[in-house]
Order: C-alpha cells, then structure tokens, then sequence
C-alpha cells in the first residue's frame, strides 16, 4: 500500500510552553500511517531554507519517511501558533496561521506523476492544489479530502464529486445537512465531534461511535488527523464503516496524551 500526504508542513508554536514542534495535517497524517505499521509513505509538499524547515526534514528521515518531494524553497516555512484551554483542547488566535511556503508551493507534473501509483492520497481542504487534485486523480486511488472546522457546507459541496471520504470537524446542528449531502451524492462523509465521537454517514445509514476515554487530555493537536489517517487504511482494507470508525478513534485516543500532533523526544 503506498500512501501520499500532501502539502500542509509547519512547526506549531506553543507561545504558553515557548516550545516548538513539527506538525502540519500531512505531517500528522504520514505520522500516524507509520505508526499503524505502513512503510510506503511519502510527502509532497514546500518547506523554507530556514531552522524550521531542517526540524521537518529531520523529523521526517527519523520516521522515515519519503521526503524526496518536499522542497525547499525561498519562503519561510509555515508556522502555526497554538493555544490550549485547561481542557487540553487546542484553539488559535487571528494572527496564528502564516502559510508561508505552503501558501507558495504547486506541484510540478512530475510530482502530479509519481500520485498516480498511491493507493491513498490525503489533503487538507485549504491546499491551493485542491482543485487540480481533483482533476487529476485516478479511479485506483482514495481521495481523502479533510475540510477542518472552517470550511462550511457550501465549500463541501462544491469539491465533492472526486472526493471518496470527506472528513470534517462538525457540530451537532451539521449532522441532518451532511447526512442529506452524503445520500444525494452517494458519498462517505465522517464528523468528528470531539468528546461526543464521530459519525459516519455512508449508503444512506449512519453510523455512531463514541469517543476513547483517555486518563488526561494533554492536547488535542493532531487528533483528527490520526483519525483520519486510521479510518483510511481501515476503509481501504475492509470497506467497514463501523470498523473504521472504532480504528480511528482508537489512533486519535493515543495523541491527546501529549503536546504537537507528531511524539516527539
């Protein structure tokens, strides 16, 4: 199974601890596939000539990781400020997100190439190559799109026809819109809901699972990526919802117990 993560790489600041970690959706999702025991994973994406930019490619060649696609280039690195309630939930501030070489990066048509062979290929909704991922995928390949807890409905709908799982961060007042989304388009769509769990809704069922309980939730930071990541593989394998679901909150019970999305030493 080769799997490609793309192109969300930053450091996230913790202005409370005055610490730094690497992190970034992709960073997080390539992560957590090595921890479920996958080998064949890669990167694409853009990283600054800079400090931060060296921690990534450190991080990434102690995972192990197939960096040979994430460039440098004349920009900083992405960087993100992150905050945590007394709760271990993580929230930012207006002036938190700098995008940096992510904002910058396109791929090039050798990159769009080397996609063609990836059985999972996963992607934060705010990427600028959304759309011409979409174009180009392949109908051997599952397209994870994460739309976060920013983009609406409407941004949804207008990307899901090549999409094969739509994950968000919902709220309980979404769940009717994205079930009818999920039916008319005949198409999987998860919510995760923090404490309250997660649900799928897929061939007109919906499925429910309720969240780990964890001793202490150290931070939240790279939770749903875990998930997501998990949920993937599983659906891959299995093509089980109620399986998947169970798999991934398992992954995502195992990151609140420490700070960043990525455990680091």
């Amino acid at each position: 199974m080769k799997i490609t993560a793309l192109t969300s790489f930053c450091v996230d600041y913790y202005p409370e601890l005055d610490r730094i970690y690497v992190g970034g959706n992709s960073l997080n999702f390539a992560y957590q596939c090595k921890q479920l025991g996958y080998e064949n994973i890669s990167v694409i994406g853009a990283i600054g000539r800079d400090r931060f930019g060296k921690l990534l490619e450190k991080q990434l060649d102690k995972l192990k990781i197939n960096r040979s696609r994430l460039y440098p280039i004349d920009k900083p690195t992405a960087s993100n400020k992150i905050y945590i309630n007394d709760k271990g939930d993580r929230y930012f501030k207006e002036d938190s997100w700098n995008g940096g070489a992510f904002d910058e990066f396109r791929l090039s048509e050798n990159d769009w190439n080397s996609l063609t062979d990836s059985n999972i290929v996963a992607m934060p909704a705010g990427d600028p190559n959304l759309k011409e991922l979409l174009k180009r995928r392949n109908e051997n390949q599952i397209i994870v799109i994460d739309f976060l807890d920013y983009l609406g409905i409407g941004f949804i709908k207008e990307h899901i026809d090549n999409i094969d799982i739509i994950f968000l961060s919902g709220k309980e007042e979404m769940l009717g819109e994205l079930e009818n989304l999920s039916s008319k388009n005949e198409k999987l769509i998860v919510a995760t809901l923090g404490a309250k769990g997660s649900v799928a809704f897929f061939n007109n069922e919906i499925y429910y699972q309720k969240a780990i309980e964890v001793e202490k939730i150290i931070d939240t930071t790279g939770c749903g990526d875990a998930f997501q990541a998990a949920f993937s593989i599983e659906w891959l394998k299995t093509k089980d919802v109620e399986k998947s679901l169970k798999t991934g909150s398992i992954a995502a019970s195992k990151v609140l117990g420490f700070t960043g999305g990525v455990k680091q030493d």
